[in-house]
């Protein structure tokens, strides 16, 4: 494992530094998107402040982020390019740019969506669900999207039309999403200190698996992925406070707790165990063919890094099944393989976790050893006995209490 951690740290820290050195990153030509918005108006070059263009025919176009910057997405800025007339009213607008998760919001850019922006004025409330509809499962996307062009189109309505709105505090009940998850982690962590003292507890597992499923992948759309820890290194934090207490806690728990989100919180891992209950016979699979095939975790991750790093596309390392389901979208292919990886915890108990999941390779590599978990018959990732921590989800029902004292890896 200490070779894995070496070989991942230095392709990490040379490719991001590469990235960083040769990346640039692509200039939107915002004229063109000009002529397809108002292909009969001619506009003159971007100056004024806030920075816009004017129109012969009185309108104003401007780039969102120019006028406010600060305004983010669950992964960072939402450019849009938006057109706005003399009487406060938006003729027309398009997405540049964003660096949120495509699945989750892939309807926001489509024209359709968009669409429901125009004839808006800049003196109405722009709330999600109210008078602009929302995205099932992009709801901090789509309230970032409609923020930025409700603030930057009043500013430019202030300083180039002079007409005067009121600002407003609007806090959305999205705001608190992260609470469900930190109840969650609150519960599940509890449980997780219970049965290390008692088995007795361990219905807390299976209720905390169920919850996961529940909360975290159906209700929040909010799985942990090895995104958010590309999105991290790139330098791109989230304004989302349920980015920081997902990201924050699972990493936390690292240090503490091992791969406790991987046997407690995940919901695809959640889904992978309680498939694998049923009861039908499992593949027996020979322990140095099962040792060689986790392997092929650590491979992918390692050969996914370099690309984004190199890239600055976090959505070039997103093979991970759970965001296709819970986003409930997905190409052909990514749909097929997520059905894939469900039908075969069937016979294989967890295989996405054991073989494939980028999440399970970046918490193996990271967690410390902890030589008290022996595995056991019914072990939900079928791991051999006295097996590598990197394998183990702190499920603790194998917990051997009187175990040597924890040395690291």
């Amino acid at each position: 494992m200490k070779k894995l951690r070496t070989i991942l740290a230095f392709v990490a820290i040379v490719s991001l530094a590469a990235g960083l050195f040769l990346r640039q990153d692509v200039r939107v030509d915002e004229r063109a998107v000009l002529v397809e918005l108002a292909p009969d108006a001619a506009f003159s070059e971007k100056a004024g402040s806030p920075p816009h263009y004017r129109s012969d025919r009185g309108a104003a176009a401007f780039n969102s982020h120019d006028v406010r910057p600060e305004t983010r997405g669950y992964a960072g800025p939402i450019k849009v390019l938006v057109v706005l007339g003399s009487d406060g009213r938006i003729k027309g607008l398009k997405i540049l740019s964003h660096r949120e998760t495509k699945n989750y919001v892939y309807y926001m850019e489509t024209p359709a969506y968009l669409g429901r922006f125009v004839g808006k004025s800049v003196y109405d409330r722009f709330e999600i669900d109210k008078d602009l509809d929302g995205i099932s499962k992009a709801t901090v996307s789509v309230e970032a999207l409609a923020r930025s062009v409700r603030d930057s189109s009043r500013a430019v309505a202030a300083n180039v039309y002079g007409l005067q709105t009121a600002s407003e505090g609007h806090v959305s009940a999205g705001s608190w999403s992260w609470l469900w998850y930190a109840l969650l982690v609150l519960f599940g962590g509890t449980g997780y200190v219970l049965t290390r003292q008692d088995r007795r507890y361990l219905t807390m597992r299976d209720i905390s698996l169920v919850a996961g499923m529940l909360i975290i992948g159906v209700y929040l759309a909010s799985p942990f992925s090895v995104l958010h820890l590309f999105n991290l290194a790139l330098g791109r934090p989230s304004s989302s406070l349920l980015w920081y207490v997902l990201v924050g806690s699972t990493l936390a728990s690292l240090l503490v707790a091992g791969r406790f989100y991987c046997g407690w919180l995940c919901p695809f891992g959640a889904l992978a165990e309680l498939v694998g209950r049923v009861p039908l016979r499992k593949w027996s699979l020979p322990v140095r063919h099962d040792d060689r095939w986790r392997k092929l975790k650590y491979i992918l991750l390692v050969l996914v890094t370099p690309v984004v790093f190199l890239s600055g596309r976090v959505d070039y390392g997103n093979y991970e099944v759970y965001i296709t389901l819970f986003a409930v979208h997905g190409n052909a292919f990514a749909w097929t393989l997520t059905g894939l990886m469900v039908i075969a915890n069937v016979r294989v108990p967890r295989f996405w976790c054991r073989y494939l999941c980028p999440v399970a390779a970046v918490t193996g590599i990271l967690t410390r050893q902890e030589p008290a978990y022996v595995s056991r018959h019914d072990c939900p990732m079928g791991n051999k006995p006295n097996p590598d921590t990197s394998e183990c989800i702190r499920c603790n029902r194998c917990l051997h209490r009187d175990a040597p004292a924890i040395s690291r890896s």
